[in-house]
């Protein structure tokens, strides 16, 4: 069969065959080309207007790679599931964000209830068919892959062991079905703990937003990678040596959420957009299946100078990069004196006339069982070898950081807009202790 190299920032040269071309040239993963991955974050780091696309292309790529690393270490199954495996996994990394609609997260607000967007009723599990809440992303994207073998560019089956993958809802097709654990680690590589959805994005968000809060030893960690034997079967952990890269991985994403992700900057913004939204300035509908793959980030900033033309404020603060005035950060859930003082804050805040608002940005340090003595959680374990003996233990019993912490990312930001940042420094002057 026929390859094709794409060349890639990150990894290099990604190889895809006409299989995986059919549906990367389909129009509803291109439309990727057209979200970027970090909304608003370039207002802050001008270079991070990279896309989900590539994004996409480099979780396929990781994905594949990492299981065909592995893959000695399934020697039970037979050579034909393991190809089969091999084209879930890197298909369930690249279609895993293709749902997303414009700016990131932002515009999920504006997503209808689930119910436009499920699948047929022989694709769930029994008792799991979601209903009565609003849709995700993830939603989307399941549609999207069912929608893709309405397009003819998958196969039924395979499109059911992607989206069963995905989401544990969804029930698998008939190859998938009968190979157990390795679903489960299917998952590890695309949805969990290590996956390589935040191996890709750590490195790439970094590497375009130019910092180095994301770098981590990606090799170190792939070639620590192994199966090994587990309750249920086969599993992936790591052997003892991997610990440490782990941990860089670990802080590499809390760095990035506190330094990158969740910045001060860009929530105003995300802030000014809802409020368009809320307001009438900009229209927006998604209904369905159909409004989504139309949607796209130019899409919605044609809709914002349409609207500043007419005189709309927040599409002018939008598009004029009017960033509002930080007047307090918290540390939610913390002995902190902010804590305490946050609402008689807001409170003198909007008695003197200011416009004020908050955003609240939440994240966890990691699920693993262990972390921070936590019992329950996602099973990681590693392989060490005591005079040729194989010892197989959690990975927290190996390492200190995760011995010793486990702490969310929780911030609250409270803001004004940038016009009342005189009376919010007035009353700012009042509170004593900060």
């Amino acid at each position: 069969m026929p390859t094709y190299e794409i060349r890639d920032p990150i990894h290099g040269t990604i190889v895809i065959d006409d299989v995986e071309r059919a549906v990367v040239d389909h129009p509803w993963v291109q439309r990727l080309r057209h979200i970027r991955q970090l909304g608003f974050v370039n207002l802050v780091y001008p270079g991070a207007v990279h896309d989900r696309f590539q994004h996409s292309l480099g979780v396929m790529h990781l994905a594949g790679a990492r299981f065909a690393r592995l893959r000695p270490g399934f020697h039970a199954f037979a050579a034909a599931d393991l190809d089969h495996a091999w084209r879930v996994a890197r298909f369930a990394g690249l279609l895993h964000d293709v749902g997303h609609p414009p700016f990131s997260h932002t515009a999920e607000v504006l997503l209808p209830p689930v119910e436009r967007f499920l699948l047929p009723d022989d694709w769930y599990r029994p008792g799991l068919k979601p209903h009565g809440r609003q849709a995700t992303h993830e939603d989307c994207s399941l549609a999207i892959i069912h929608g893709l073998v309405g397009e003819g560019v998958l196969d039924d089956g395979l499109a059911r062991d992607v989206a069963s993958v995905l989401s544990p809802a969804v029930r698998r097709g008939p190859r998938l079905g009968g190979l157990g654990s390795l679903v489960s680690c299917l998952r590890y590589l695309v949805s969990g703990e290590v996956d390589s959805d935040r191996c890709d994005y750590l490195l790439r968000d970094s590497h375009f937003a130019g910092v180095t809060y994301g770098i981590y030893d990606l090799d170190r960690l792939q070639a620590c990678e192994m199966v090994l034997p587990g309750p249920d079967g086969p599993e992936i952990g790591l052997d003892l040596h991997g610990v440490h890269a782990l941990e860089a991985l670990l802080l590499a994403r809390y760095h990035m959420f506190h330094q990158v992700y969740f910045h001060k900057t860009p929530p105003p913004f995300e802030h000014y957009l809802e409020q368009a939204l809320a307001e009438g300035e900009i229209e927006l509908r998604i209904d369905g299946l159909q409004d989504l793959v139309e949607l796209r980030d130019d899409s919605v900033h044609a809709r914002l100078h349409e609207a500043r033309a007419r005189g709309g404020v927040w599409s002018r603060r939008i598009l004029d990069r009017e960033p509002a005035k930080l007047v307090l950060r918290e540390r939610v859930g913390l002995d902190q004196p902010e804590n305490f003082l946050a609402q008689q804050v807001v409170d003198d805040l909007k008695n003197a006339g200011c416009r004020v608002f908050t955003r609240h940005s939440k994240q966890v340090f990691t699920k693993l069982a262990g972390a921070g003595s936590a019992i329950d959680g996602v099973r990681l374990m590693c392989e060490r070898r005591v005079l040729g003996r194989s010892l197989i233990e959690p990975v927290a019993a190996h390492s200190d950081l995760l011995a010793a912490f486990n702490r969310p990312i929780d911030l609250r930001h409270t803001y004004v807009l940038r016009d009342d940042a005189a009376k919010a420094a007035a009353v700012m002057e009042s509170v004593h202790v900060l």
